[in-house]
Formats: C-alpha cells, sequence, structure tokens
C-alpha cells in the first residue's frame, strides 16, 4: 500500500509519517469507523482545526514550504552549518530526499482532514453553519492541490505535462492513483475554491485571520488565478477583497510590530501558534535567526534592494556581511501569514498591468510603495511588480513562484549562493521537487519527474 493510501485508511487519532502533533479532532478512538463519528457540527470544526494543525508543521507552512520558495531564489542561501535546506538550496536533492517525503505527506494528511469535512452528512447538512464549514475545507483543499502542484509539478520544466494526484475523496479505494496533469489539478483548484465561495455565506465570517473566510477565499483566488494568467479574474477576485473596506495597507508606524501579533484587519488568513504547540527548533524563528539552526540568510542583494528609508529594512540584520530576517518571525510563537492584503494589492496591480490598465496598475503599486518608504510609480513595468513583491513579501514562501510563473529563470547574485553560477534556467527539471521513492516503488502509476 503506498502512501497516499495509507492516508485513506487513517483514523481520526493516530497521525502517520513522522507527525509531531494530534489531528486536534473531536473524541474519536482509532478503533471506531469514521463515517459513525462526525454527527454534529463541532466535530466537522475539530477536523478542520486538524487541517489547520497540520498546516502548521514544519514541513508544511511552519517552516520547509515558506524556506523552499526562498533559498531556490534571489532571495537566500542555507549556510549549511547545520546541515539542514541544503540539497533544496543547491537543485540536488533525490527521490530519498526527507524534504520532498514529508512534505508530499504532510500536505495529503491536510487534504485528508479536508474531504472527511467535505464528505460527511451529519444532521443539519444543508444549513448555513454546516455549509460555511465544508466551504473551509474546500478552500484548504485547493490551496493544498495548489502548493504540491508548485512544488512538485513539472509546469516550469521544459515538456512537462504531469501534475500531482488529485485526491477529492476519503477512503474511496483508490490506493493507486495516478498523477493528473498540470491543466487537470488547476481545475480541480479553481473549482474547489469556487465551490467555496458558492457555499459560505459571508455573514457568517469573523474577525479571526485564523480562519478561513469567504475574503480569504477570495484572497487565495487572486493569486491563484495569476498562477493560470487568467488576469481578468484575478483583478475581479482581489477587488472583491478590496472593496470590502474590511482591510487595510499596514502604515509605516505599524509595520515593524504587526509581525508578532494577531494580524487581524491586515492578514487574510494566518496560523497561529501557542506556548505549548510552537515548533522550537523547528521554526522559522530558529532557521532564520542567528541560532544552531539558523542556517537560512538573506543575500546581499535583497538586503540592498531596500533604500535605507524602508520601513521594510527594519526587520533585517547585517552583521558583517551576513544578512538575515529577524523581524517576520521574531519568537517561537509567531503567526505564518499565508495571505495578507499586500499581497491581493500586488495580485490587483500585477492583473492591472497585464490588462493593460497601467496608470491603475501604478497607483495600486503605490499603496504599497508610499506606505513603505519615500518613492513613488508614475508608470510600471512588470519589473516594477515583481520588484515590489520581492520587497514586501520577502522571506515569506513567494520569489521563486514569482519568478517562475513569470517564465524567468532562477538568478545568481550572490557568492554564497550554493546552486549554479549561472543560474537555473527556466524549464530546467530540478525546477520541480522529485516524487518521493516511496510513493514510485509502492505504486505502479506513479511516474518520477525528470532528471530523478
Amino acid at each position: 500500500m503506498n502512501r497516499l493510501s495509507k492516508y485513506f485508511a487513517i483514523l481520526f487519532t493516530v497521525c502517520l509519517f513522522s507527525c509531531t502533533k494530534d489531528f486536534l479532532e473531536p473524541e474519536l478512538t482509532k478503533d471506531k469507523d469514521v463515517a459513525t463519528n462526525v454527527n454534529t457540527i463541532d466535530d466537522l470544526r475539530g477536523i478542520m482545526a486538524g487541517a489547520y494543525n497540520r498546516m502548521n508543521e514544519s514541513d508544511y507552512y511552519g517552516r520547509d514550504y515558506i524556506v523552499f520558495a526562498e533559498v531556490r531564489s534571489d532571495n537566500a542561501f542555507s549556510s549549511g552549518s547545520s546541515g539542514r535546506f541544503v540539497s533544496p538550496a543547491q537543485f540536488v536533492m533525490t527521490s530519498n530526499d526527507a524534504y520532498s517525503t514529508d512534505t508530499w505527506s504532510r500536505i495529503y494528511s491536510v487534504i485528508v482532514n479536508a474531504n472527511i469535512v467535505i464528505q460527511s452528512e451529519i444532521t443539519g447538512n444543508d444549513t448555513p453553519e454546516v455549509q460555511y464549514v465544508k466551504g473551509q475545507a474546500y478552500a484548504v483543499r485547493a490551496l493544498a492541490h495548489m502548493d504540491l502542484l508548485r512544488l512538485f509539478g513539472q509546469q516550469y520544466v521544459t515538456g512537462g505535462t504531469l501534475g500531482v494526484p488529485i485526491i477529492t475523496a476519503y477512503n474511496d479505494g483508490n490506493i493507486y492513483p495516478k498523477r493528473a496533469t498540470i491543466e487537470e489539478v488547476w481545475n480541480q483548484v479553481g473549482a474547489d475554491f469556487a465551490k467555496a465561495i458558492e457555499i459560505m455565506d459571508p455573514s457568517l465570517d469573523g474577525t479571526s485571520p485564523t480562519q478561513i473566510t469567504t475574503w480569504a477565499v477570495y484572497a487565495l483566488q487572486s493569486r491563484y488565478y495569476l498562477y493560470i494568467k487568467d488576469y481578468a479574474k484575478a483583478a475581479v477576485a482581489a477587488k472583491k477583497v478590496i472593496d470590502s473596506g474590511n482591510f487595510s495597507v499596514l502604515s509605516k508606524s505599524e509595520y515593524t510590530g504587526y509581525w508578532n501579533n494577531p494580524g487581524e484587519g491586515h492578514s487574510l488568513f494566518e496560523l497561529a501558534y501557542t506556548n505549548s504547540d510552537n515548533l522550537g527548533n523547528g521554526s522559522l524563528f530558529y532557521i532564520y535567526q542567528a541560532t544552531n539552526y539558523g542556517d537560512i540568510q538573506v543575500t546581499k542583494d535583497l538586503y540592498n534592494s531596500y533604500d535605507n528609508a524602508d520601513v521594510r529594512k527594519k526587520l533585517y540584520s547585517a552583521d558583517e556581511s551576513v544578512y538575515r530576517m529577524i523581524g517576520k518571525y521574531p519568537e517561537y510563537t509567531s503567526s505564518i501569514k499565508v495571505i495578507r492584503y499586500e499581497e491581493v494589492i500586488l495580485n490587483y496591480a500585477e492583473a492591472l498591468y497585464h490588462l493593460e490598465s497601467t496608470e491603475d496598475a501604478a497607483d495600486y503599486l503605490n499603496l504599497i510603495a508610499e506606505n513603505r518608504s519615500n518613492y513613488s510609480y508614475e508608470t510600471v513595468s512588470l519589473d516594477d511588480i515583481l520588484e515590489e513583491r520581492r520587497k514586501e513579501l520577502a522571506m515569506e514562501g513567494h520569489r521563486s513562484y514569482d519568478l517562475l510563473r513569470n517564465g524567468l529563470s532562477i538568478p545568481y547574485v550572490d557568492s554564497r549562493q550554493t546552486f549554479n553560477k549561472n543560474g537555473i534556467a527556466y524549464g530546467a527539471a530540478s525546477l520541480a521537487f522529485p516524487i518521493p521513492r516511496g510513493e514510485i516503488t509502492a505504486n505502479p502509476n506513479m511516474v518520477q519527474n525528470e532528471g530523478y
């Protein structure tokens, strides 16, 4: 039985593949059948809490998934001082690599929770409250498949057509899932986001960003549509959030203090930690700061991209040519900002640019620039937008994907980067993570990515 099929067989209190925390599911025993134990909306909410808890882990949003996008770009590199993130940063992974195996497993475990919520039929199943929780599950499933595709899919590899297995049912007997095409995965992501919007009642939205709301779904939709280059729909989704009036761009005075506080009014979706469930030396804090695990350093090129008046520069330390991000994750318990309002503004500006509304694009880009430093744009190019995205979203897990989705290579900008000095060309096989060897060995339908 392969790893995905094992996920279909898990019970609520069992955590497979080196999970370090419980699901946070309702009180169920491992010898009981799932279908007979999901009876109330509180059960559904408990399973959704389990999904968020799994997203929090160090092999997903808690650390690794964010670091991958930074060390495989011009933003950061691994010093290798404790041996962490060396192979991803060098673009020399193998199918036995734990980073690939652990993140693949973790994200599919999130999808398991989402599918259980979606499939469960409980008393009051058609009520707005139950449908709202199911909408959250659709949104989480969409994000998880999107994240798998960005990491393991062949969309940035020359000639590549393969995405990842699409899993939309819990324990349906399909123990040998095939890899779907890139287009099929994108279509599933889009359908799940659309379904979430369809069934979630906005009047049930809370103000806490630690739960998926309808505004979070629209925000994530705006990201999704940029990836598939449907710029008109990206603009519509982003404008929904903007027109809500519920969110604002952080001011200069708010900016540095935001990162260790709940992001209400500025975050669309974030994952929170408490003192009891912090990741310790497995956290972003520990890998970014000057600790004995602090392998991830910032390139001088990124640090120098900020002018001295830019408030964002205050989030970095510079000590004897060693540059670090110390401000975005200043504590073990710092929340992970999955999507912020500033990204929505940047998504809108980028969509407007591609729709040839360049003056409007400049106006929205200036909402970021003028709240960070003393400059502004009269007109914008795609380079301007990508540079502003780089500076605003640095070390949050976006940079390599922003380059690749625009058909750009990964540049070599710092002698301490550990990949080829000519950079990593767009289309290179190493841009896709390897499918874990365990999947290839156990599943006759699984196809490995080129080059592994």
